[in-house]
């Protein structure tokens, strides 16, 4: 039996890449920020480099137009991008038509300078919902052969959606979703291996929960953002609610990031879902 491998994603975002907050959710204010993607990102690909991983990073559309480089560098080490929307909006909030030309911007940004298809999406805090389903035939229709934004709880998305991965039929053909990772939980999924959930765990539950998975055959989503990496960015005004899951316990992501990149196989998603399916 071959082993199971993970997916080691980041979503690549900056600092102020906040949703729905008002003072920084207008992509007009975007450039009086200071840019840090490109510092906070540096030590994300150093420990993969360090390791020798290579993870799938699902790019704002936004970082790959005004960045241009750092795209550039990131798949010149062999990592996988994907598409995390253009300017960082949560798909409820938009129409059908508005996703579909954010999505389409975004893969032209991504696409331009990679040279290469776009064929993975993750939507921001993610947020496709049961009500915008059709989200998943505009993917498809631009070429997205995986999703990876649906969240198996009741309070963020549904607790009937799929714990792992599996395949979805859309008008334009099937469509891979690869829903967030948790752990069952009384009678509710609870997350833990990315962002605040992962920066609250037990580092030692987390590995020891990925490997009991792995033992199973079930692959793991690990998910992470360059300003977890940066404990020198600006702060923001955000309410109290926002303002824990943005800046709590940050300091330790990289300690946690480097253990699981130490102990864990891990790949670009895209290979990941080629391996679950085959």
């Amino acid at each position: 039996m071959r082993p199971t491998i993970n997916a080691f994603t980041v979503d690549l975002e900056d600092w102020y890449h906040v949703c729905g907050v008002d003072a920084c959710s207008d992509p007009a204010t975007w450039a009086s920020y200071e840019r840090r993607i490109t510092g906070s990102t540096a030590k994300i690909l150093s420990l993969l480099r360090r390791y020798g991983v290579k993870a799938t990073f699902f790019v704002l559309g936004y970082i790959a137009a005004n960045e241009p480089a750092l795209i550039k560098e990131i798949a010149g080490e062999g990592h996988e991008l994907a598409t995390h929307g253009f300017f960082h909006r949560r798909v409820y909030e938009m129409s059908e038509m508005e996703f579909d030309a954010d999505i389409g911007r975004s893969i032209e940004a991504i696409s331009t300078i990679t040279k290469a298809p776009v064929l993975g999406f993750r939507a921001p805090e993610w947020s496709i919902r049961r009500a915008n389903f059709w989200a998943f035939d505009v993917l498809r229709r631009h070429g997205i052969e995986y999703d990876s934004s649906l969240v198996p709880m009741s309070f963020m998305g549904c607790r009937d959606y799929p714990r792992l991965p599996v395949k979805l039929q859309t008008r334009y053909g099937e469509i891979v979703e690869f829903p967030l990772t948790t752990a069952r939980l009384f009678h509710e999924n609870v997350p833990f291996s990315g962002g605040l959930p992962l920066r609250i765990a037990p580092y030692f539950y987390v590995l020891s929960k990925i490997q009991s998975m792995n033992r199973r055959g079930i692959p793991a989503v690990v998910y992470t953002h360059p300003w977890e990496f940066d404990t020198a960015q600006p702060k923001l005004n955000l309410p109290l609610s926002r303002r824990f899951m943005h800046y709590f316990n940050i300091g330790v992501t990289g300690r946690k990031v480097e253990g699981l990149l130490k102990r864990l196989p891990f790949a670009p998603m895209k290979d990941v879902v080629t391996a679950y399916f085959s």
